[in-house]
């Protein structure tokens, strides 16, 4: 009778396990593929530039550089203005954008003196690669810019300040937890880790139901960055980092809202000195792009002008 129990015993433990490993199996592979549709090839073509930023596309360099098994497309924006600084700022552009897509800011910041070298990271644009992959390769393509800059001698500019919006946010900040001589950063819209970026963007796709699947995305984003990577958060960083930072928000943001998954929803937590912050609340453009952008499309003077002031009181 005993040896009976056992067996049925056994039996219920071996569709337990199945169970579970069917569940796994499938939870899995339907999380990859959702995780995949979020990142596809992302490709613009701007044909037509403004007249106004004519001059500062044909003007610029044109260079490429290994990030993994890509290359990368990067422009060098050398500023001619009087008061040309000895500073060139590293701009690392959001999901779903190219670095064309911030040629207003790169223009603006070229008439107030800063030079700028902007990249089309992985799957994007001009850069190689069949997908964006995900969040951190933003980051993991920033080192990849700034190893490259670097062997170039810096092309000559004493400091490196870096500026991301989005998941180019997040990036410049975790660039931090890394040996480079960056002397400011400034984050514009930036969520505050992959792991919480990706659970953000997939509420939005999916609903709720993206939290059921937590350690399949951390498992997925681990097999494809490695878990010292995906573990990285701007608000531990930052709290460690003496150098200045600048956290731009709009407190209408839609896609990385300001209380949570984004670095501003942090703040309490970020004990580090040197990091600023700046919310904007403006009816037109607090949302998650536009708050660079002016109602007429060109850049915001006034997130302009507080990325120069912080930069000018910060770089000597």
């Amino acid at each position: 009778m005993l040896s009976v129990k056992k067996s049925k015993l056994k039996k219920v433990l071996i569709v337990i396990i199945i169970a579970i490993l069917l569940f796994s199996a499938v939870s899995f592979t339907a999380t990859k593929l959702i995780y995949d549709s979020v990142f596809p090839r992302y490709d613009c073509a701007i044909s037509d530039y403004p007249i106004a930023l004519e001059s500062t596309v044909s003007s610029r360099e044109k260079v490429s550089y290994p990030s993994g098994e890509n290359l990368l497309s990067g422009y060098l924006y050398k500023s001619k203005a009087q008061n040309s600084k000895d500073t060139l700022i590293v701009l690392a552009h959001g999901h779903n954008a190219c670095s064309d897509d911030y040629l207003w800011q790169i223009h603006e910041l070229l008439e107030l003196g800063w030079s700028v070298f902007a990249f089309d990271a992985t799957g994007t644009c001009n850069s190689q690669g069949d997908s964006t992959v995900g969040f951190s390769q933003e980051l993991c393509d920033l080192k990849s810019t700034l190893d490259y800059i670097e062997s170039c001698d810096r092309f000559c500019y004493n400091n490196i300040a870096l500026l991301g919006h989005s998941c180019g946010g997040y990036a410049v900040c975790c660039a931090l937890a890394y040996d480079y001589d960056i002397s400011a950063v400034i984050s514009v819209s930036g969520i505050n880790s992959a792991m919480e970026g990706i659970i953000g963007a997939s509420v939005n796709y999916i609903g709720p139901f993206a939290y059921g699947n937590y350690g399949f995305l951390w498992l997925y984003q681990t097999m494809l960055f490695g878990a010292e990577t995906v573990n990285l958060r701007a608000d531990k960083i930052l709290s460690e980092s003496d150098v200045p930072v600048l956290l731009i928000h709009g407190q209408n943001d839609e896609e990385v809202p300001a209380d949570k998954y984004s670095i501003i929803s942090h703040k309490d937590e970020i004990s580090g000195k040197n990091t600023e912050y700046f919310i904007r609340s403006a009816p037109y453009n607090s949302g998650h792009t536009n708050i660079l952008f002016s109602e007429d499309g060109t850049a915001d003077d006034q997130v302009i002008g507080k990325i120069n002031e912080f930069l000018e009181k910060n770089i000597k």
